[in-house]
């Protein structure tokens, strides 16, 4: 099965090419609804074409999910997952679109993750075209991941579409070391913001309270709070406060990302972030939080994960993939987290492999597209 997945992978080499170009060269941040709509629909014709029943759900000025599902000979069910916008706003594909420059592709969303959606979309061909069909298979592509999914129970459906499955495949972006995702940190992006009283600085500096001082000794309580040995880390990464210098700030916000490597450290990090909301240093002022929520939790490591990706480690091998897949551990959140929840064994990054994701210079290795959907495509037969 192996040789015959590579000849025919080998014949979409220009397809991917032209298809990932397609993509990429749609906006599809966040926002530009109607460029996710887009990407959707051009995913959900080639899921059809290849005998998928593709069910859109449109979430209007927010973004399209795909769903799409076919039925296998056997009772094995097999889950593809992924998303399809991208952190990058309108118009920036217009400014820098798609290239390729010594072997690699660049362009906005190149590698997280359409390139994983192209990849995705090639090992299925290339398994329908060869006329297997042994197991059921699930494909959920998401329109809203790189926002954290703020508005709409995405994360309810990925657990929804998960539960019952045998093996799920999150086409997140890879690295350029090759290896396959186990585990992942959570992740939550909270706001604080101190409200203060705002008088002259010269005139009445006793009659204020600067909400940037209280602020200021907030963030040393946050950092204070990471603990690199248990894997918890706080981070104040954007303030804002004020209006001029000789003014006492009357208000001030920060935005912070907080991670952490368990479900039970997600709720013990949002308990201390409390603590060090409700505290006062500055008498005055007063010091709400928004958006404290978990955006994603954990990717926890689990036996059947390992089992799972021991067999995507076993073809890579067949494959003759240099280097050997390996497994890794990283800091970055997806949303192979619910799929994980939902008791389902599960690699993540099966992307392409590439670097520098969410910036300008983000690429991919253009011959992973290949051997990418080959890992995939042998991988869902071996299961």
């Amino acid at each position: 099965m192996i040789e015959q997945i590579s000849k025919k992978v080998d014949e979409y080499n220009d397809d991917m090419i032209s298809l990932l170009e397609k993509l990429v060269n749609i906006d599809s941040g966040r926002d530009n609804p109607e460029g996710i709509d887009k990407v959707a629909h051009v995913v959900g014709d080639i899921l059809n074409s290849i005998g998928f029943k593709v069910e859109y759900l449109e979430s209007p000025g927010i973004c399209t999910h795909v769903i799409a599902r076919k039925e296998g000979k056997g009772k094995k069910n097999a889950m593809v997952i992924g998303h399809m916008d991208t952190v990058f706003s309108k118009g920036t594909a217009a400014k820098r679109p798609f290239t390729i420059k010594d072997g690699k592709a660049y362009g906005p969303g190149v590698l997280d993750m359409k390139g994983g959606v192209v990849i995705a979309l090639s090992a299925l061909k290339a398994l329908h075209d060869l006329e297997w069909n042994e197991k059921n298979i699930t494909v959920f592509f998401c329109g809203d991941e790189e926002s954290g999914h703020p508005v709409i129970n995405t994360p309810e459906l990925f657990i929804r579409e998960a539960k019952g499955k045998d093996a799920v495949f999150n086409m997140e972006t890879g690295s350029d070391d090759g290896a396959v995702v186990v585990a992942r940190k959570g992740v939550m992006y909270p706001d604080m913001t101190v409200k203060g009283i705002a008088v002259h600085a010269g005139k009445d500096p006793e009659k204020g309270a600067s909400a940037v001082l209280e602020l200021a000794n907030k963030i040393v309580d946050l950092h204070n709070l990471t603990d690199y040995e248990s894997g918890i880390t706080y981070n104040v990464g954007v303030i804002k406060g004020g209006t001029v210098a000789n003014a006492v700030a009357g208000e001030a916000h920060a935005k912070i990302d907080i991670r952490f490597v368990t479900c039970e450290q997600g709720e013990k990090a949002l308990d201390d972030l409390k603590k060090v909301a409700e505290k006062t240093y500055v008498p005055g002022t007063h010091t709400t939080l928004s958006n404290e929520k978990i955006s994603f939790m954990p990717m926890e490591k689990t036996e059947e994960g390992m089992e799972l990706f021991k067999i995507v480690q076993e073809q890579g091998r067949k494959l003759g993939i240099e280097p050997e897949i390996k497994p890794k551990f990283v800091g970055g959140g997806s949303d192979a987290c619910w799929t994980v929840m939902a008791g389902v064994p599960t690699v993540c990054a099966m992307g392409a492999r590439g670097e520098l994701n969410h910036g300008e210079q983000e690429y991919i290795q253009v011959y992973s597209l290949n051997e990418r959907a080959k890992l995939l495509a042998c991988s869902i037969a071996a299961f």
